[in-house]
């Protein structure tokens, strides 16, 4: 199809019988056989959407210049059809919710915000919405607005004020009320406890320990309680008005501490006295193969009456005895060695001597603690009468 260039369309044109596709006339020397070319369309890359077509049946080439492209669509009229579906498609999809897109018209229910919206939708295009500007809002709605925040927000703050307050002023009555009923409950448990105690006592006064796992754990918890005791006496508030209670309340607390530790001691004492003190074999005579044996034993029972008097415990009750004890063990290694020595002498009058030397001062030593005892349970029990009533506490 040759072409050549059309002045009218100002455009390099087909040209069909010496005249444009538009019947204007072409320049025959601009006319030259080429080969035709297809009109690149979007035929060549279908994508199945839309599908553009034109009224007119000569579809002319595609203007190079501008002038040329306008005067072009002008002359040409466009259709598009709407984009194909899928075979598979559904057929009945709702139409637009045109309700959805209706600006309110109910203007007795509408805010004074809904009346400025409902003005804004309501302009045209051809309106300049630059010029436009919301109503005015009435000055007595802002400041009512504003004046309602303020007193909630001072009705808030009032409310915590005073909640903080009333909290500051009871806090100290509330821990004085928790405080007296610690030690209300405490002196109570003391008193039970102290008043328990009446056969560990008995016990100590007879110089036997008929249960001492039940003395234990009388005087386990005496201990536990008292300590308690204490505790709640350091938590009362330092007010003149509860310096009886407080006063009151230590005093029992250490009066049953004292007495625990007292009569925990008394026991162990006891028990370490009756062991150490337990007679030894002492013949007055012997061979050379009996004093081997004799020597051992002597040496070894010496040994154990030092080292048990070194670790007996002490208190002001048990001074007197525990000093009588220190003086027996420390003549012992002399003792030893003369006894020993009459033994190898085959003496065995001075060796019966000696024997009977340590009899009787262990027997006296041993004895001896029957009347300490006695005092120690004669204490007690004055204790206990002290301590057996309970603190009484105003709460």
């Amino acid at each position: 199809m040759p072409h050549g260039y059309c002045t009218e369309c100002q455009a390099q044109v087909t040209v069909r019988d010496g005249q444009c596709l538009l019947d204007h006339p072409v320049d025959p020397s601009t006319i030259e056989e080429t080969s035709g070319r297809r009109l690149r369309t979007s035929a060549r890359r279908r994508r199945g959407t839309h599908t553009v077509h034109r009224e007119d049946t000569v579809v002319p080439p595609p203007p190079t210049h501008v002038g040329g492209s306008v005067a072009l669509l002008e002359r040409t009229e466009f259709v598009i059809d709407p984009p194909r579906l899928p075979p598979d498609a559904p057929t009945d999809v709702p139409t637009r919710p045109e309700a959805l897109y209706r600006p309110v018209t109910d203007t007795d229910t509408l805010s004074l915000t809904g009346l400025l919206v409902e003005e804004l939708w309501n302009l045209s295009p051809d309106d300049d919405i630059e010029g436009w500007t919301p109503g005015e809002m009435d000055p007595t709605l802002i400041r009512s607005g504003v004046r309602m925040r303020k007193v909630v927000a001072i009705g808030a703050l009032m409310l915590l004020t005073l909640a903080i307050g009333w909290r500051v002023l009871t806090w100290g009555d509330g821990q004085t009320t928790e405080s007296l009923a610690a030690v209300s409950d405490g002196s109570i448990t003391v008193a039970a406890n102290v008043a328990a105690l009446d056969p560990v006592v008995d016990d100590i006064a007879d110089g036997t320990l008929s249960d001492p796992l039940a003395a234990s754990s009388a005087l386990g918890r005496l201990d536990e309680s008292a300590r308690t005791l204490f505790s709640a006496a350091g938590d009362l508030p330092t007010d003149e008005g509860l310096a009886q209670v407080r006063e009151q309340t230590i005093g029992q607390a250490a009066g049953a501490l004292e007495l625990a530790t007292v009569l925990s001691e008394s026991i162990a004492y006891s028990a370490a006295v009756e062991l150490i003190t337990r007679p030894v074999e002492l013949p007055a005579e012997t061979d050379i193969d009996g004093l081997t044996d004799v020597t051992e034993r002597v040496t070894g029972w010496v040994g154990n009456f030092v080292n048990g008097v070194a670790t007996l415990p002490g208190n002001d009750l048990t001074d007197t005895h525990r000093a009588a004890l220190r003086d027996l063990a420390s003549s012992l290694p002399e003792w030893q060695a003369a006894y020993l020595d009459a033994l190898r002498a085959r003496d065995a009058e001075r060796a019966a001597e000696h024997a009977a030397q340590l009899e009787t001062q262990t027997t006296f030593v041993r004895n001896s603690w029957a009347g300490v005892a006695a005092g120690i349970a004669e204490w007690a029990n004055e204790r206990i009468a002290a301590l057996g009533e309970p603190i009484e506490v105003n709460r």
